[in-house]
């Protein structure tokens, strides 16, 4: 007996088969496995490669937007068109006026807004104040009257960093160019988000009320200075300034003026990505000032 299961336990046929063939269980689960890794993988990396695409030609049409706004800006809003064949992509662009300013509606600028100018900037730079413990940043407005008629004032509004403070209140610096009314005389209002506060200046009758130009084919207009103070770090960012009138035909004036731009790209009817961007158009610049991608 003991001889025959010796001879059985040297006998090792068919063992082979057995390990073969649990070899290839093995390999089946892991290869599909594996094979279903690589796929997903695979299909991952289109995706990403598509959205990407889609990313560059959306940011694309934002740029041809900002390039529109500054050398061929719309006759009216909203203005839309597209482009073809970016990455293979159409893009759909939208170029619409803005009627808010943060949060606040202060409507749309007349299509005399040009008549109207606004501009600051800082009266020195800041210098530190020993019982703020901190820097005084004094910023000024100059405010230019371009039409043969007197402009009142109804708003002005400013925004800056939370870095800062407000100190003081607008300053009149040029009288002689006010019709009636002052800069001194105003209620004031805070709009405080994450990083940025909105100041509005709320102007009670008798409004500050600029005099007419007195020859505007000549340019000679009529301008009018006024002050005001924040505080805070040297090196804090500055201010974005907009005026709203009491002329419908000239409505608010923006420093710089905003824009919103959206551009989609669109890969035949899918919709691939959509990137929303605020413009702000200055004199002889246009920049991006907010961006949003979906």
């Amino acid at each position: 007996m003991k001889r025959k299961l010796k001879e059985l336990g040297r006998d090792e046929k068919g063992q082979a088969l057995i390990l073969v063939v649990i070899l290839m269980l093995l390999g089946s689960v892991i290869i599909a496995s594996l094979l279903g890794f690589m796929s997903t993988g695979l299909l991952a990396g289109q995706v990403f490669e598509k959205k990407m695409n889609g990313l560059y030609a959306a940011d694309a049409g934002v740029e041809d937007a900002l390039w529109k706004i500054l050398n061929d800006p719309p006759a009216s809003y909203p203005y839309s068109y597209s482009l073809s064949d970016v990455n293979d992509m159409s893009v759909n662009i939208t170029i619409d006026a803005v009627e808010t300013f943060y949060t606040l509606d202060v409507g749309w600028g007349g299509k005399h807004n040009y008549y109207f100018e606004l501009e600051s900037e800082p009266v020195q730079p800041p210098y530190y104040d020993a019982g703020e413990n901190d820097d005084i940043h004094e910023w000024q407005l100059r405010l230019t009257n371009k039409t043969n008629s007197p402009v009142k004032v109804e708003r002005v509004i400013v925004s800056y960093s939370n870095e800062l403070s407000y100190l003081s209140g607008l300053t009149n610096e040029d009288i002689a160019g006010l019709k009636n009314g002052s800069f001194e005389v105003f209620t004031t209002e805070f709009t405080y988000l994450d990083s940025t506060t909105v100041l509005n200046w709320e102007f009670t009758p008798p409004r500050p009320e600029l005099k007419a130009a007195p020859d505007p084919d000549n340019e000679d207009y009529t301008t009018v200075t006024c002050t005001f103070e924040l505080v805070g770090p040297e090196d804090a960012a500055g201010i974005t300034v907009i005026l709203v009138t009491k002329r419908s035909d000239i409505g608010a004036v923006w420093e710089y003026k905003l824009s919103k731009i959206i551009a989609v790209a669109d890969d035949v009817g899918t919709t691939v990505t959509t990137i929303e961007a605020g413009a702000l158009e200055g004199n002889d610049t246009v920049s991006v000032g907010s961006w949003e991608i979906s």
